[in-house]
């Protein structure tokens, strides 16, 4: 078979063509839903809150609301709540604006699917962590204070009390985090893991429109909780 003539021809591709109409008309609800959920006002912020290190607005914020819903759902199951939280910076992917804070923000901020988790620990693999928060100049926390001296936690302080080896520790961190991504090996292997069946990203949504049925507003701030000598 041998090719003996070609002729040339043109096809216009548009956005005005009938199947490109239909196509859109078809989504168009389906866009519509999803626009109106992003872009739904979920609270008012006083302050924008940023990463940074040793603690950061950002940081504090979200690992504090990120235990606090935790404890309330661990409330709700009659078990037993969390000392502390530890997220990481590389998690949280954009800074929160100062005033309307919408929905599709904090999938900006969180646009992974990772669950919450809590581990117990034993004190010396809870050492593990706070002596990797040192290292790494601070990740965000909630529920302890510490002081990083020569990339070593000192001054350690649990709920208010004094760290101690000897006993165990509660932890919400995300499924990411405790199955050891960003080298949080410290996880492995922990007295008990169990998994809330809760996004991290919805608890922050339900946390901020639940404040604001309340007539409150987030005030993201840094209050010493990690310090750096």
């Amino acid at each position: 078979m041998r090719v003996t003539s070609i002729q040339p021809s043109s096809i216009q591709l548009n956005n005005t063509s009938t199947e490109d109409e239909a196509i859109k008309s078809l989504i168009e609800p389906y866009k519509s839903v999803l626009d109106n959920e992003m872009n739904e006002v979920l609270i008012n912020s006083t302050a924008e809150a940023v990463k940074g290190q040793p603690e950061s607005t950002l940081g504090n914020l979200i690992a504090d609301i990120t235990l606090w819903e935790s404890n309330n759902i661990l409330k709700k199951k009659n078990l037993p709540l969390a000392d502390i939280c530890m997220l990481n910076n590389g998690g949280l992917r954009t800074s929160l604006p100062e005033g309307k804070i919408i929905v599709g923000k904090i999938f900006e901020l969180m646009p992974f699917e990772n669950e919450i988790v809590v581990l117990t620990l034993s004190g010396e693999k809870a050492l593990g962590l706070l002596n990797y928060i040192a290292r790494s100049n601070g990740q965000p926390l909630a529920g302890a204070t510490l002081v990083i001296k020569d990339e070593k936690p000192e001054n350690i302080l649990i709920g208010g009390q004094a760290f101690d080896t000897t006993k165990t520790y509660r932890v919400i961190t995300s499924d990411y985090l405790a199955g050891g991504g960003d080298k949080m090996r410290f996880f492995s292997q922990p007295i008990s893991y169990q998994l809330l069946n809760v996004k991290l990203r919805d608890a922050i949504i339900n946390y901020m429109r639940a404040e604001n049925k309340k007539g409150n507003t987030l005030n993201p701030k840094t209050d010493g909780r990690i310090k750096s000598n």
